[in-house]
């Protein structure tokens, strides 16, 4: 092997090594959540209702309820009952099966936050899921991992 072939080799390595540093950073900053007990619910009953222990109600929904199945557009519905609140992001993740991670981001409506989500598909009858809510509530950004399962048929 040539110097330059070295020398290019050797850039290549440090140029991996600072891009997966740099990564490791940015997973640093979305971590800077307090990420909350998990509450397991069941949504296609009505709202999922965390009781947030500084005080107030926390909310999500998914509508339309009868059809919270595999591959059907939904809406996740997160609002809070006593004092400021907004909303980022959800992340959906298989609890029992690893299916990826599926980030769908919030738009306010009003007092609430909404988002255009899919559950994915996936070979087993029954899936579990965890809808991790990124929110910011009073200045404390914190996670509320909300945990469903969906039946495939």
């Amino acid at each position: 092997m040539n110097w330059k072939a070295l020398l290019l080799v050797i850039l290549l390595f440090a140029g991996a090594l600072l891009v997966g540093r740099f990564l490791g950073q940015q997973q640093e900053v979305d971590g800077e959540y307090d990420t909350l007990a998990p509450l397991w619910c069941e949504p296609q009953a009505g709202p999922c209702v965390y009781r947030y222990p500084p005080g107030g109600i926390i909310r999500l929904s998914l509508e339309p309820k009868e059809r919270i199945k595999p591959m059907e557009p939904l809406t996740a519905t997160i609002d809070f009952s006593d004092g400021e609140m907004s909303a980022s992001s959800l992340l959906l993740t298989g609890l029992n099966m690893e299916m990826g991670q599926n980030r769908f981001a919030f738009h306010q409506e009003g007092d609430a936050y909404s988002a255009r989500i899919m559950i994915p598909v996936c070979t087993l009858d029954r899936m579990e899921w965890s809808a991790l809510v990124k929110l910011t509530i009073r200045g404390q950004r914190v996670a509320v991992p909300f945990h469903f399962a969906v039946e495939r048929n």
